[in-house]
């Protein structure tokens, strides 16, 4: 449920998000909910057919859809996307919170570090020593930001964020709660005595506006840098390993895996639980169904899915196959019983 600050009308919706205003332009407007618990003073959308149909039957008051004509008598917001209207009306009737800039007197910022004037640093958050936090920041309770870091302009971290020595972030990112950047890289070598840990000297850089999910994990480069590009979106408890490129616009949905020195081109889109081996490169505009396990270099475009991955078409027949393995393997003995006994 969102229930607005103050109630608002159909047509101040409409303008919000840029659409087009079939019915009533004074229907109140209190709030957003999902369709299936709308009412006559709520906001809600339908972005398909199926909840096309949902909210014919709604009780609905306002509807965010693509088109007014299978819905007569009601009020409707025609938008080409649904979705993205409801985002852009959100924006506006529910800003988030903006902290007030200053330092908490609980903050400790280090001799040597550079930060803006307008910029919040929350109780108890440190910053180190080198590090330079942008215009805008706002870094909120308990993050700590090691030495010589960089915070771009606008960004924001939510409580416990860590980031070790070394991590640059860019302007417009934002990382949420126990969110841990620059841990070292998982490197060892063997030697007489046991595994020895290669030190990681790198660190870690994630462009403009990135989103990275709560308890995410992105470990330092080695030698160089872990980079993320512009855009790209991180879910919550990713694991992204030491020397990994990832792209910009990317997106990696819940407990993706990426091993060391994985590449993974703009555009491509990983859903939840995806792991990959080291050292591969997957291309831009690649999307891989949820638990895909990534075992060798994969073409631009490509849609994979399966352990070990196969081409998504070619996933689901052998999925289909092996539905039929049991009656097969029936099959199988009794050929082979039927064979032994013309023998």
């Amino acid at each position: 449920m969102a229930r607005f600050p103050e109630p608002t009308t159909a047509a101040a919706v409409a303008s919000a998000c840029g659409g087009r205003l079939v019915g009533d332009a004074g229907a109140v407007v209190e709030g957003a909910r999902s369709l299936e618990s709308a009412g006559p003073a709520d906001l809600a959308f339908a972005a398909d057919a199926k909840a096309e149909k949902a909210a014919a039957a709604s009780a609905v008051g306002v509807l965010l859809a693509r088109s007014a004509l299978g819905f007569p008598g009601r009020t409707v917001v025609e938008v080409p996307d649904p979705a993205a209207a409801l985002a852009s009306v959100l924006e506006a009737f529910l800003p988030r919170r903006a902290p007030s800039p200053g330092i908490h007197p609980t903050a400790i910022v280090e001799a040597g570090a550079r930060v803006a004037a307008d910029v919040s640093v929350g109780p108890y958050a440190v910053v180190g020593g080198e590090t330079e936090i942008g215009p805008g920041a706002i870094l909120e309770a308990h993050v700590v930001v090691g030495r010589r870091c960089r915070v771009g302009a606008g960004a924001r971290l939510h409580p416990h964020v860590v980031l070790y020595d070394d991590v640059s972030i860019g302007p417009g990112t934002e990382i949420h709660a126990g969110a841990v950047l620059g841990a070292d890289g998982f490197g060892y070598v063997a030697s007489q005595t046991g595994l020895k840990k290669v030190p990681q000297v790198g660190g870690v850089e994630v462009g403009s506006g990135v989103e990275i999910g709560a308890n995410t994990c992105i470990d330092r480069a080695t030698l160089e840098a872990t980079r993320v590009g512009d855009g790209t979106k991180i879910d919550d408890l990713v694991m992204v390993g030491h020397n990994c490129e990832v792209g910009a616009h990317v997106v990696l949905c819940g407990q993706v895996g990426l091993a060391g020195s994985t590449t993974v081109g703009d555009q491509t889109v990983l859903a939840g639980q995806v792991g990959t081996g080291g050292h591969l490169r997957i291309g831009r505009g690649v999307k891989a169904g949820g638990q895909t396990g990534i075992v060798s270099d994969v073409p631009d475009g490509a849609s994979l899915f399966g352990t070990p991955h196969l081409p998504h078409r070619d996933a689901f027949r052998v999925h289909a196959e092996m539905k039929k393995l049991p009656e097969t393997a029936r099959l199988v003995r009794e050929l082979a019983r039927a064979g032994g006994e013309k023998r």
